[in-house]
């Protein structure tokens, strides 16, 4: 059977390329568009070079493009992109049969990519070099290569690169070493970790690859079932590449099964999906070896010799080593022993080289059948012997068996994971309700805590305004009228404030609900324990009650550890509604929006549980932190988040049935400044109002609703107090976003 790990790699590798004619047009425009010699340049370069190299077109311009790249890269001191450039020039070198020079510049990428630290870089690297070894039938190397690479993507822990690494391994061990086993080992163990990594390609790639495994065992059911599983995957996927390399191999299952018109079927229509000269050399001489078996010897030698010519140019040592079994036995069905005789040598000394057993068993055939032809049965019988050897080496009733075993371990493998998260979901689910009394106690004495204190501050605060009311009386009128507005702007910036405190208050007690309802939860099966205990005591069972005051032991420490997280919580928001020290402190910007994005939600969740709105953020992973006052950020935001909940609160009561609210956050680091982004799909501002909706006592909600302070005391937060600025981007009827701009320092 044909090899396909080259063509297997091919595909492996390339899956995010497709629709690549429309993509290297957008390329040339952007180079044409943008000729500085910069990285970005060099980035537009090498995917160009890639796409280059997926579809096969002429050496000339892909050889161009990649120095290109690799010229600029060493001239600005761009070491990836020079990693990138030498990747590539290393693939047209290989094809071009300077196998030599194509080592060298992967051994540089290769040092690139581990001085830079790139792993991912590293591995498609180390990949690409197995694929060069394997071009060339040293196959140790390849092997060598492809368990590096495997090894870096298992510390880097990356599923998907795991699962290509694997499928390689696999195809190696099918196609050159013909060893069945180790190869369906690989392909489960790339199916696996592909599902793991949930993704489609990596699966699609695993299955092609298990299909290959049981069309060369004769198992045609289950190869079908994995190439209808990997064809179905593909139809959502798109990519012409892995659509070719499935009708290849679906023509490889029908010509092992004799069904040969079907195959050429599926060899023609597979080969008007691809430009790459190596797929036209695999599909052709598989048709060629299609016209032998029917007898069409004129289009056989035509295939055979084209795909022979065209292998010799690429220096593909297996293409050739399968081509000249091919030939051998077309000259046999020509009763022409000497010339058959001529190519299955040839074959047969490569593939020894090489050690591809697939090769070693048809060319040795080949031999035997031609010294039949010639009566020299000697040498017949020694050729013959070496055939069966081989072929039985690769589907012996022992290597059907190892693969049906690791299909069925692997199989049992995942049913047992899924029965232990069943259980373990159920476990945990009781753990909640358990917990449920213990949290709703904690609510409680939290919120009549809070309440008395609120009571306390409104008392305090009604007595100190009669005592500055009587001062005033004293005073002329105009002074009386200039102290009464203080007193009310005042009284109003403090409802502001204990408004915000009631709302964090909502937040504070959803949030630390779930570790209060482990708490109930936890205790409740500590009393059921310590009845059962007490039973085993009277029935003198101490072995039982042993295990027992083990669980309630255990069960004590998830309280305890849960206790501390509550307490955690609550001491952590609480932190946040202190009044004002007016310290700054370095801050996580985005932990503090995480927070009180939140505590904003669950506290209008609080006052109306029909709300809900749709959530979203894009924080910064690499944000700066910023040297801000806490508590002033943090009124500042819980204010944005919650005029934007108003907003959304407001427009579903007058939307259509299709509206979905939602309210997004973002931040970002831009030319040195910390960028926050709160918008909302509501009703947004209205043009006329826009530039009053700073200023104090401005609000649109109804009487008793809003004292129009709350975004003015934002603007003086973030602009007086940080040395910020705020901005509003708005259009009636679909969205609002406020803008804001902190400083580091």
């Amino acid at each position: 059977m044909k090899k396909f790990l080259l063509l297997f790699l091919f595909v492996l590798f390339h899956l995010n390329f497709f629709g690549q004619e429309i993509q290297i047009k957008k390329l040339d425009k952007q180079l044409k568009d943008h000729p500085q010699a910069d990285t970005f340049r060099v980035n537009r370069l090498n995917e160009l070079g890639t796409l280059f190299r997926l579809i096969g077109v002429s050496n000339e311009r892909f050889e161009a493009t990649a120095n290109q790249a690799l010229s600029i890269s060493r001239k600005i001191g761009y070491a990836t992109g020079e990693g990138y450039a030498l990747v590539n020039l290393g693939w047209i070198n290989s094809q071009k049969g300077e196998h030599q020079q194509a080592f060298i510049m992967l051994q540089q990428a290769t040092a690139i990519a581990e001085h830079t630290n790139d792993k991912t870089f590293l591995i498609n690297v180390l990949v690409l070099s197995g694929w060069a070894e394997q071009r060339t039938g040293e196959l140790r190397e390849a092997l060598f290569y492809y368990l590096k690479a495997d090894s870096v993507a298992m510390k880097l822990d990356d599923k998907k690169l795991i699962a290509r690494c694997q499928t390689s391994l696999s195809s190696l061990y099918q196609n050159s070493f013909g060893d069945l086993a180790k190869a369906m080992d690989w392909a489960l163990k790339a199916e696996k970790s592909a599902e793991d990594a949930n993704d489609l390609r990596s699966k699609a790639t695993a299955w092609s690859a298990i299909a290959g495994i049981y069309t060369t065992l004769g198992d045609q059911e289950n190869a079908l079932a994995y190439y209808k599983k990997s064809l179905g995957a593909n139809k959502t996927l798109g990519n012409s590449a892995l659509e070719f390399s499935l009708l290849n191999r679906i023509g490889e299952m029908y010509r092992l099964t004799g069904k040969y018109p079907e195959a050429l079927k599926a060899y023609r229509e597979g080969i008007s999906k691809t430009k790459f000269p190596y797929n036209i050399e695999l599909t052709e001489s598989n048709m060629a070896d299609v016209y032998v078996k029917m007898g069409n010897l004129p289009l056989a030698f035509k295939y055979a010799f084209h795909s022979l010519k065209t292998a010799q140019e690429l220096n593909d040592t297996e293409g050739i080593e399968w081509i000249k079994s091919i030939l051998a036995d077309a000259y046999l069905k020509e009763n022409k022993p000497d010339s058959a005789l001529f190519y299955a040598k040839y074959g047969y000394a490569e593939a020894s080289r090489t050690g591809t057993l697939e090769f070693k068993r048809d060319n040795s055939q080949a031999m035997a059948d031609a010294y039949v032809q010639k009566g020299d049965f000697a040498n017949a019988y020694k050729f013959q012997n070496l055939y069966i050897a081989y072929r039985d080496s690769m589907s012996s009733s022992e290597v059907t068996n190892k693969t049906s075993v690791l299909q069925y371990n692997y199989d049992l493998a995942k049913k047992q994971a899924q029965i232990i998260t069943l259980n373990q979901e159920k476990k945990l689910q009781r753990y909640f309700l358990t917990g449920a009394f213990i949290v709703m106690g904690l609510i409680a004495i939290t919120v009549i805590i809070l309440l008395r204190n609120n009571r306390h501050k409104q008392k305090a605060n009604v007595l100190l305004s009669k005592q500055k009311h009587m001062i005033e009386e004293q005073r002329d009128q105009t002074n009386k009228a200039l102290e009464e507005l203080q007193i009310t702007q005042t009284q109003l910036i403090q409802s502001e404030k204990m408004a915000s405190l009631g709302e964090l208050t909502a937040g504070i007690a959803h949030e630390i609900q779930n570790p209060l309802n482990f708490i109930n939860n936890f205790s409740e099966v500590n009393t059921e324990l310590i009845d059962e205990m007490k039973q085993e005591i009277e029935k003198g069972n101490f072995v039982e009650v042993k295990t027992i005051a083990v669980d309630i032991k255990e069960n004590q420490q998830k309280i305890n550890q849960h206790g501390k997280r509550a307490d955690f919580i609550v001491k952590g928001m609480l932190q946040h509604s202190r009044t004002n020290t007016g310290e700054r402190q370095l801050t996580n910007i985005n932990l503090l929006a995480d927070e009180f994005f939140k505590l904003s939600y669950h506290g209008l969740r609080a006052k109306d549980k029909s709300f809900n709105s749709e959530m979203t953020t894009d924080f910064d992973p690499n944000l700066p932190k910023a040297n801000i006052i806490q508590q002033e950020i943090g009124r500042v935001l819980l204010n944005l988040f919650n005029n934007a909940f108003y907003a959304v609160s407001q427009k579903i009561k007058t939307a259509g049935p299709d509206y979905r609210p939602e309210v997004s956050v973002a931040t970002l680091f831009e030319t040195g400044n910390i960028v926050i982004k709160v918008k909302d799909n509501g009703n947004g501002i209205p043009e006329s109002i826009k530039s009053k909706i700073m200023q104090p006592f401005f609000t649109t909600k109804p009487t008793g609703e809003g004292t129009g302070l709350g975004l003015s005391l934002t603007y003086d937060m973030v602009v007086k107090g940080h040395g910020g600025s705020i901005d509003v981007d708005t259009k009636e009827g679909k969205y609002t976003e406020f803008i804001i701009t902190l400083p580091l320092g």
